[in-house]
């Protein structure tokens, strides 16, 4: 859905600009035939620039600079305004979204003073889209609305603005008002004959309509855009028109023609080596294979997702460190050259030292001053090289900590208990039972891998996968476990997110040290509430309490200490590192008035994520 936003941001912003020149040939011809540096030359380098940009040429920045030049000597303020917008065009395309509202800052000064509005809205589009992209929609929304009242009713680039409206909307989830926009961008581009500007409306009201739960009708809006496309060749809107089709016919129940379009997907991401788009394919695939019990083919297309995501993670990072190791072997060259040539130049002032004493004393300054500032550009490579392989380690210790987290989750002995409970139910011939319960089983193994890929999950998916797992641990209790959720009322689980694999390992210690030394009415409560700055998760049970627990450990002589506590604490570690607000963990024993141990309450406080 991103290439197709960007798509449009071409297509709408730049349509009205390439009126009066067509091509790229006839605006190159201009620039070698006239080649006065003046307000024209100017004009005709900004317009060159828009329109490479379109093809991400390389010569955009040069060009530029020649026209801020020009425009700097010839004191031609609109000339200037102009460069700056383009700049923060061109770094939004580049992605250095700091740079582009940099350049869009200077040029908004310059264009409300000289009241330029075409200018302005030029923009303010730019800075809107950053924001877009920045996950800041509603600061976009307030520029957006700002270019609505300063174009006039039949501008033809209201399409774009109503474009970005409807992007803004859209991630804020108002579908009702996203849907509006799109159709607004879709009319003008009607009356203005701009067939791509209609097709690229289509396909996002179609992903609206996806998005909205209105499965069949983004299909066809879809499917209208998708003739266009084949028409005109279009294969990345093709590739990303058979992804949307194919989530919405998997949300219909029909996986056969969802899997039948994402691998015409995966077709076209292969021959083009989109290797990033290629990855969700793949993981998109699995899934629907997973729901036809494909088990071996879905295996497949999740380690392929795998293999794309390892190897991206690796190049990054390998690339990084050798752009990082040329530098510093650059500077060092430069910086041993300079000190040979300065002991050159000493030798020969020595020579001349009788004659040139003043001369000797200034040079010596100059010395001094640039091995000084030579020194501090040095060390401060150093300093970054050292950051940023301080940046690496922790991200790797993210990673292997978050691996030891979902090693903590497949419990071997929760597995073996598991599987014994399933081979119980086959032996006693319970083929019901026994399929429900590996149903189950496997349903909680595919969400443990599946979370653990993501930075956080939603609240309420957290409670779904705990249910499964409780329901599992209540076979292995012999039914003698009861357990209950409550749930603030005010909380709306799918609006608040947490860290991934959060709360499952504090459920799985009341179980394993308080509940399992039971022999009945073991009960487990889980509540949720939300407080002012956090969601607070309370993990109660009425076992045998920790220091009991830990006596009959000791009696059985096993002095193993708890993975899943070691691991669960070194990522909630890693959770706090560097934030204001932490993640906090509280344990209370609870004891009777006669102070006999009755369970144990923990207490988890998670800041809010939205």
């Amino acid at each position: 859905m991103k290439f197709v936003l960007i798509f449009t941001l071409v297509f709408f912003t730049f349509q009205s600009v390439f009126s009066q020149v067509k091509d790229l040939d006839s605006i190159k011809k201009l620039n070698q035939n006239y080649t006065k540096r003046d307000s024209i030359r100017v004009k005709n380098l900004i317009r060159y620039t828009k329109f490479t940009a379109i093809h991400n040429d390389k010569e955009s920045e040069k060009t530029l600079n020649e026209a801020l030049n020009i425009s700097k000597e010839i004191n031609y303020t609109k000339g200037i305004s102009d460069s700056f917008g383009t700049y923060a065009l061109y770094y939004v395309r580049q992605g250095d979204f700091k740079q582009a509202l940099l350049y869009a800052e200077k040029a908004k000064k310059i264009q409300d003073s000289i009241h330029d509005i075409t200018g302005l809205i030029i923009t303010n589009t730019a800075i809107a889209n950053v924001y877009n992209q920045l996950n800041q929609p509603k600061k976009a929304i307030v520029i957006l609305k700002e270019n609505l009242e300063l174009l006039k009713d039949d501008n033809p680039n209201k399409a774009a603005i109503h474009f970005y409206l409807a992007k803004a909307h859209q991630t804020l989830k108002q579908y009702n008002n996203a849907e509006m926009h799109y159709n607004k961008a879709k009319k003008i581009a009607e009356l203005t004959n701009f067939t791509t500007g209609v097709s690229i409306a289509n396909s996002s009201i179609g992903i609206i309509k996806i998005e909205k739960g209105e499965y069949k009708k983004g299909i066809e809006y879809i499917e209208k855009a998708l003739v266009f496309f084949k028409t005109n060749k279009q294969t990345a809107n093709i590739a990303h028109s058979y992804i949307e089709i194919a989530n919405a016919y998997s949300k219909l129940k029909k996986i056969d023609k969802a899997i039948d379009y994402n691998n015409k997907a995966i077709t076209i991401y292969k021959n083009q080596n989109t290797l990033k788009t290629l990855k969700h394919a793949y993981l998109n695939h699995s899934e629907y294979l997973l729901l036809k019990n494909n088990y071996k083919e879905s295996n497949f297309y999740l380690k392929e997702h795998y293999k794309i995501k390892d190897s991206i993670f690796s190049n990054e990072n390998v690339k990084n460190i050798a752009e990082m190791q040329a530098k510093y072997e650059t500077e060092k060259t430069i910086l041993e050259k300079e000190v040979a040539l300065e002991k050159n130049k000493k030798n020969k002032t020595l020579f001349y030292s009788t004659l040139l004493t003043l001369i000797l004393l200034l040079l010596s300054s100059l010395f001094y001053f640039e091995k000084y500032k030579e020194r501090k550009k040095t060390e401060l490579i150093l300093t970054k090289l050292k950051e940023t392989q301080k940046r690496l380690a922790l991200e790797k210790q993210y990673r292997s900590s978050e691996l030891k987290a979902l090693k903590a989750q497949m419990d071997p002995h929760f597995i073996f208990n598991a599987l014994n409970s399933i081979q119980e139910y086959i032996i006693l011939n319970k083929k019901n039972l026994a399929s429900d319960y590996l149903g189950k089983f496997a349903d909680l193994m595919r969400k443990y891998l599946y979370h653990s890929d993501k930075g956080s999950l939603s609240l309420q998916e957290e409670i779904d996968t705990l249910k499964i797992y409780l329901d599992l641990e209540k076979v292995r209790f012999e039914d003698t476990l009861n357990y209950k959720f409550n749930i603030d009322s005010s909380l709306t689980t799918l609006d608040y997110k947490i860290p991934t694999m959060l709360v499952q390992p504090y459920v799985e210690n009341a179980l394993k040290h308080g509940l399992l030394h039971l022999k009945n009415n073991r009960e487990l409560e889980l509540s949720f509430f939300k407080k002012e700055n956090c969601i607070e998760c309370i993990i109660q049970d009425n076992g045998v309490g920790r220091k009991k627990a830990k006596e009959i450990k000791e009696k059985k002589n096993t002095f193993h200490k708890s993975f899943a506590t070691k691991a669960t604490q070194e990522r909630l570690d890693l959770l706090n590192f560097g934030k204001d607000k932490k993640i906090g963990v509280e344990i209370i024993d609870l004891f009777t008035d006669n102070n006999e141990p009755t369970g144990t309450k923990v207490i988890l406080k998670i800041p809010i994520l939205k």
